[in-house]
């Protein structure tokens, strides 16, 4: 079958995604304080430990260049996630990054690290790939509609809105590239029904996620 319904069987329904979104929800009600900011950033920070390990092996293990620009520019929006961590929002809400490299993570946070690193050692090409269109898809429709209501608070600092704005766009390099991954994977014999395995499981676990940070602190 076309790639392209590889992308339409997963799924993703961005309106019910939004609407369970937990943490968006407070930002509707106007009641998002420092410490869910926090809770946020920290959680975010923990995640992109194992993104960034995760996407690095995946491009060692798949250096063909079609998936293997692929992985790499993955990892480099994270490494320019990443620098906008430690240099704006890290800071405006008085946070270490030392410390936040200890700090202990919410359970949900780890049950995510450790599904991405799973997707690192086991996925085929496709499958990861497809994965991480899925996750972009998710995380810049809820980082836009965050940002929309966020930008109106009068309390929240503007390095927040800054580094939850830079996610507004799904990059086309995620949302289109995914396809020659997929025309890759099945090139080289990777399972039709083991492509879609993960990034199906990527929506809960963002959910999951979500919740986790509202509900901290």
């Amino acid at each position: 079958m076309p790639a392209t319904e590889f992308i339409d069987s997963v799924g993703v329904n961005i309106p019910d995604h939004l609407g369970a979104n937990e943490f968006l929800s407070l930002a509707r009600e106007g009641m998002i304080e420092e410490k869910h900011l926090k809770s946020f950033a920290l959680a975010e920070f923990q995640s992109q430990e194992a993104e960034f390990t995760a996407y690095g092996l995946l491009l060692a293990r798949y250096p063909h260049e079609v998936p293997g620009g692929f992985f790499s520019f993955v990892a480099h929006e994270l490494v320019q996630a990443r620098h906008r961590m430690v240099t704006g929002l890290a800071p405006a809400l008085g946070m270490s990054p030392d410390e936040m490299r200890r700090a202990p993570r919410l359970e949900p946070v780890r049950r995510f690290t450790e599904f991405i690193s799973w997707v690192a050692l086991h996925a085929g090409a496709a499958e990861a790939a497809l994965l991480a269109r899925t996750d972009f898809t998710l995380w810049c429709n809820s980082c836009a509609a965050l940002a929309d209501v966020l930008s109106e608070a009068e309390q929240i600092p503007e390095a927040a809105v800054a580094y939850i704005e830079a996610y507004r766009d799904n990059p086309p390099e995620v949302a289109d590239g995914v396809l020659q991954v997929i025309e890759y994977g099945r090139t080289h014999h990777e399972p039709d029904d083991w492509i879609t395995r993960s990034a199906v499981r990527m929506e809960p676990a963002l959910r999951a996620w979500w919740s986790a940070v509202a509900s901290a602190g």
